[in-house]
């Protein structure tokens, strides 16, 4: 009996790993779909509606980017739910500026980025190295696909009921919800408690130059930092080119909600699909179409000048719905490389290095952005010209993180093999796929 308890997958940490998960998904919806869209509302010119929207994302990601060099000295040594803990009192103390600023939130929006970017980067910090701790390597894909599952069910739910709140009472209830939800955010992050304790370095330069020394053995955890700085570029910041296009054309918020809930539903389907059937040796089968359909839909915004809602439904369709493969590879993959290359005690070093990725690829797109809203705001009032460019330029990163994917499941498998060679003949357990 005692054996079939350590082996639990599901106990109370874990599922407060996933409750957690949820609820910060929720204030992700908030701000990503509804704070963005409120902007979107002001008198102001579009374009430096656009241009302000990207100023919020770019100082929210260089605060977090800095945010995880910063923490890393006490993550080695300090319990790090405490961390989550602090980073859901600082999402909590986000959402109320932004309930308190009320009207005046465009005039702060970007000082809101930077309180963002910090809450983020004690709550993120924290909850990826402390799945890590909490979740044995064996039991990781079947986690993580628990996890995503929750993630998506969520994702189903409150849009659409967030959307209905802001378009049919306002947006300060809707605020006012986030924090409630919020409180029991900071709750639940308290009931979480590793199992495990790794002896952890920080020496991020130690380790750079390990990874320069040992450039075959390690082949796998770079090819995941490339696929980090296409999934930055694209996991981020794709979403708000859509919230963008989408709410500029149906000027609904709950037609924003309810379309982010139905194709959630759908992405459920691809979940399944991916569960069922991935392997990493049929990677190409499952990337390839994701990658054809989502710029083949950016095409045809491109080629209507953005005007053709159905081309922005669909975009907005094979993103959610098929994207999830995507970040379900490298969600468990970001956590099982570095122990599969048993480098437990350089979780620290590897995660900042692999948020500089991130952080790199956000950056430029949402540099991107603001780009584009300032050249439009110079062409008129309405232009979307420089705006559709960016879009098109995001479709062809979208294809490159899809080839960094492949490129980093094939790596695993000539790993796999070359492991397998040396164990011929040896009895061994092969914990995860």
């Amino acid at each position: 009996m005692k054996e079939k308890k350590e082996h639990k997958i599901f106990n109370l940490s874990s599922i407060s790993i996933i409750v957690c998960d949820c609820l910060q998904s929720i204030v992700s919806i908030f701000f990503d779909l509804f704070v963005v869209a409120n902007i979107l509302q002001y008198d102001n010119k579009p374009a430096y509606n656009i241009m302000n929207i990207g100023l919020f994302y770019l100082l929210e990601y260089v605060t977090l980017a800095l945010m995880y060099f910063g923490t890393g000295y006490f993550l080695k040594k300090h319990n790090k739910s405490i961390f989550v803990s602090i980073g859901s009192v600082m999402l909590t103390v986000t959402v109320l500026v932004v309930y308190l600023l009320g009207n005046h939130l465009y005039t702060f929006l970007p000082l809101v980025g930077m309180i963002y970017g910090v809450s983020w980067g004690f709550f993120s910090s924290g909850f990826y190295n402390l799945t890590t701790e909490t979740i044995s390597s064996k039991h990781q894909v079947r986690f993580f696909a628990a996890k995503r599952i929750a993630f998506q069910l969520t994702s189903v739910i409150f849009p659409i009921i967030l959307g209905y709140i802001v378009e049919y009472i306002n947006f300060s209830i809707l605020a006012l919800i986030m924090l409630v939800l919020c409180l029991a955010l900071i709750t639940f992050s308290f009931l979480i408690r590793p199992k495990q304790h790794y002896e952890l370095t920080f020496n991020v330069k130690a380790f750079v130059k390990y990874l320069k020394e040992h450039k075959e053995e390690v082949k796998p955890l770079k090819k995941m930092y490339v696929a980090m700085l296409f999934r930055g570029a694209i996991y981020d910041c794709i979403g708000t080119f859509i919230t963008i296009l989408v709410y500029t054309s149906l000027r609904s918020n709950a037609m924003l909600g309810t379309l982010q809930s139905v194709f959630t539903v759908l992405s459920l389907v691809t979940m399944f699909l991916y569960l069922k059937f991935y392997r990493k040796k049929r990677a190409k089968g499952f990337i390839i179409p994701i990658i054809t359909l989502v710029p083949l839909a950016i095409v045809g915004i491109v080629a209507t000048a953005g005007t053709n809602v159905v081309f922005i439904i669909l975009f907005y369709a094979f993103y959610v719905t098929l994207n999830v493969v995507l970040t379900s590879i490298t969600d468990s993959r970001r956590s099982s490389v570095i122990r599969t290359l048993s480098l437990h005690k350089n979780i620290l070093e590897s995660t900042v290095i692999m948020e500089q990725y991130l952080g790199v690829g956000r950056c430029a797109v949402t540099g991107l952005l603001i780009l584009s809203g300032f050249l439009d705001s110079l062409m008129g009032d309405n232009s979307t010209l420089f705006l559709l460019i960016a879009l098109a330029i995001v479709g062809v990163i979208y294809v490159l993180y899809g080839i960094s994917v492949i490129q980093m499941e094939k790596s695993l498998i000539e790993q796999d093999k070359a492991f397998t060679e040396a164990h011929v003949g040896k009895a061994f357990e092969k914990n995860e796929d």
